[in-house]
């Protein structure tokens, strides 16, 4: 396959890249703890902060559309990412709700919005700068979590009203969860966007803080003890793993010292998570028991039945089939897709995420960034096989905002390794 060239950058290095990324940062801290107001608007019941912060980040991206072309970065990849807004926007047509579809095609918008902002506020960064960026709205995302764990006023659960002895308590407080965000589960699918990359760094370029920020993400998805966003990066590690040895020939040894010593920090962990937090004892028992798969398979099997009686276009996007909340989220998104648009739609919408990993994986000899963004994306599209978080208002806005952030770096890192391979353009540190 021909290797693409970075597409050009309008947006270059200086002052004015300085001065926005105040504005990134603002939307960033929103985007780790969105808080809800008060206000309403038709079809949103509660806008919240990182709503508002987004409506003016589109506001700005209009205006400078009428001075030059939008950023989008790679043509072929924000093609894919658009393709689900498309059919979610068209299956208004044949929605059973259309209330519901009209404000899950606004949630998409929002997600393009937050992915071309981050191209705009990154253009002319360096790696680094960027890496820092991460590295920052990780700890942003798991600072609130740690807060509600630790019963901080002004961080419990958002919304809801929890009496410590119901099950929904538990679930919040015997594991990290997220006040806004929601359960663990949420958290997890979140923070397991940026593992990869953040270990990825920290190794190839020797920084100790960004492999910090890695291994506390990774132990904080572990003590959510979301099974299936671990077993996700278990099966991304070791197919990264086997790569790297099928193309050295080799173990790297510095590599698995590091994985040693993070495994031997995770179990440590859970261990001062199970001995000091009772909530957390009470709630193993139930956890890695049957019960939750069993249910889950009858999501399934109920959603099967629903798509029988409406076998060719679906519900309609984000509509729950015949208004029953518990099929809401069947805890499978390539399903979910299935049961708003149909098998045909559903399927273009499936692999239009997975082509997102393609693409990537494909640049691998462009840049070794890329390589581990791919791996990142492949983690996400296994969750979303147990999951249907991509169905979450906030989740969804997250993940787009998540590729935006990969994706500048990917792209600043492709620029730095061609002005590398120049005459005189100086040396750059490559992938191994």
């Amino acid at each position: 396959m021909t290797q693409q060239e970075p597409p050009s950058n309008p947006n270059m290095a200086g002052p004015a890249a300085q001065r926005h990324r105040v504005a990134l940062m603002l939307v960033l801290i929103a985007a780790a703890m969105p808080v809800r107001t008060a206000v309403q608007l038709p079809l949103i019941p509660s806008v919240s902060v990182l709503d508002i912060l987004l409506a003016a980040a589109a506001a700005t991206l209009l205006i400078d559309l009428a001075f030059r072309p939008l950023d989008i970065g790679y043509p072929q990849l924000f093609a894919l990412l658009c393709i689900p807004v498309v059919i979610c926007g068209l299956s208004v047509l044949w929605s059973q709700g259309r209330g519901y579809t009209a404000r899950s095609t606004i949630i998409y918008v929002e997600g393009i919005v937050a992915y071309l902002f981050a191209l705009r506020e990154l253009g002319g960064a360096s790696p680094s700068r960027i890496m820092t960026y991460i590295k920052r709205f990780t700890y942003l995302l798991i600072i609130p979590a740690v807060l509600l764990l630790l019963h901080a006023p002004g961080f419990s659960p958002r919304g809801i009203e929890l009496s410590p002895s119901s099950a929904e308590y538990l679930s919040y407080y015997s594991r990290l969860s997220h006040p806004v965000l929601g359960k663990s589960n949420n958290l997890a699918t979140a923070l397991a966007f940026f593992i990869p990359i953040l270990l990825y760094w920290g190794h190839v370029h020797r920084d100790r803080r960004i492999t910090r920020a890695g291994y506390i993400a990774l132990i904080a998805v572990v003590l959510t003890l979301s099974r299936g966003v671990a077993l996700a990066l278990l099966i991304t590690a070791a197919c990264a793993a086997l790569g790297n040895v099928t193309r050295h020939r080799g173990i790297d040894s510095r590599a698995a010292g590091k994985t040693l010593g993070g495994v031997a920090v995770i179990a440590a962990g859970i261990v001062l998570l199970y001995q000091f937090n009772p909530r957390t004892r009470e709630f193993f028992g139930g956890r890695f028991s049957q019960e939750n798969i069993l249910i889950r398979s009858d999501f399934v099997t109920a959603a099967i039945e629903k798509l029988a009686e409406r076998p060719f276009l679906g519900y309609g996007a984000g509509v729950p089939p015949d208004y029953e909340l518990d099929l809401a989220r069947v805890h499978n998104t390539y399903l979910q897709q299935v049961l708003n648009f149909g098998p045909l739609l559903g399927l273009i919408v499936s692999l239009s995420l997975i082509g997102t990993a393609v693409f990537f994986f494909s640049r691998w000899r462009t840049s070794g960034v890329a390589r581990a963004v791919g791996f990142t994306l492949m983690a996400q599209l296994l969750i979303f096989a147990v999951e249907s978080s991509f169905e979450g208002t906030v989740l969804r806005v997250l993940f787009y905002l998540s590729v935006g952030l990969a994706t500048a770096l990917t792209r600043a890192s492709e620029a730095q390794e061609q002005l590398g391979r120049e005459p005189g353009g100086g040396k750059v540190l490559h992938a191994p």
